[in-house]
C-alpha cells in the first residue's frame, strides 16, 4: 500500500466504497488504466492515502480514498474528470459513500434535480445499466396504484414502459432534511396523466432511497 504523507490542513474528506463493472470489458479497462490513475492520484498534493484494490468478484473493486480537505478532494475530482481513467471508466456504477465534505444546499439540490431528471428520460428508464446506478439497494417506491415496488421491480418494470412520452415538471419544491439528503416535491404531466411526486435523494453522487406518486386532478398544474 502506497499513500501520499502531507500535513492536515481542514477536516479530512474521506470517500469509500466499491465500482463494479458490467462485464469483462469493462473490467479490462479498469486494469489497463488503474495503475496510472493510482500513480497520478497518490502524487496529488492533498492526498493522504488511496487505494483501490480487486475483490473475491473479478468485475468489482474496492475503493478507499482520503484527501486533507474538501478542496483537496474536489481538485482530485476534477482532475479525474479529465484524464484517461475518467473517460475509460464513466460509464461503471460506483457506490461511493463521501464523509467530511461541507456540500452547501444549493449543491445537494441541484444535484438531486439533475438526477431526478435523468430518471424521467424515457431513454434512460429503458436501460437497466443507466436505472441502477440512480437507485439505493434499498430503494422503495409506492407507486399511483398503492403498489409497493423494490429496487428490482421497478427496473424491470421500467424497461418494460413504452418509453415515448415526455415528463413535464412544475410547481418545484425541495428541501435539505438531513446531511447529504434532500427530498424533492413537484407535479409531474405525462401526456395527460398528472400526479404529485415525492422524492428521497441522498449521498454523493445522489441515489434514490424512496419515491411516491400520488394522482392529481389535471387542473392542478394549470
Amino acid at each position: 500500500m502506497t499513500s501520499a504523507s502531507t500535513p492536515h490542513r481542514g477536516r479530512e474528506v474521506t470517500l469509500s466504497g466499491s465500482f463494479r463493472c458490467a462485464d469483462e470489458t469493462e473490467a479490462a479497462r479498469v486494469r489497463a488504466h488503474l495503475p496510472a490513475h493510482l500513480a497520478l492520484t497518490r502524487a496529488e498534493p492533498g492526498c493522504v492515502s488511496f487505494d483501490v484494490d480487486p475483490t473475491d468478484d473479478p468485475l468489482v473493486w474496492r475503493v478507499e480514498e482520503r484527501f486533507v480537505d474538501e478542496a483537496a478532494f474536489d481538485a482530485h475530482q476534477r482532475r479525474v474528470a479529465a484524464s484517461a481513467w475518467g473517460a475509460a471508466t464513466v460509464g461503471i456504477e460506483r457506490r461511493y459513500e463521501i464523509r467530511g465534505r461541507d456540500r452547501d444546499a444549493a449543491a445537494l439540490v441541484a444535484a438531486a434535480w439533475a438526477a431526478e431528471e435523468r430518471l424521467l428520460d424515457p431513454r434512460v428508464r429503458q436501460d437497466p445499466a443507466r436505472v441502477e446506478p440512480l437507485l439505493d439497494d434499498d430503494f422503495v417506491e409506492i407507486g399511483q396504484s398503492g403498489r409497493r415496488f423494490t429496487r428490482e421491480a421497478i427496473v424491470a418494470a421500467l424497461r418494460a414502459e413504452p418509453g415515448t412520452s415526455t415528463a413535464e415538471i412544475a410547481e418545484r419544491s425541495s428541501r435539505v432534511i438531513a446531511p447529504d439528503t434532500v427530498l424533492l416535491d413537484y407535479l409531474l404531466t405525462v401526456e395527460e396523466r398528472v400526479s404529485r411526486r415525492s422524492s428521497v435523494w441522498q449521498g454523493s453522487p445522489p441515489r434514490l432511497t424512496f419515491h411516491q406518486g400520488t394522482p392529481a386532478p389535471s387542473d392542478s398544474a394549470n
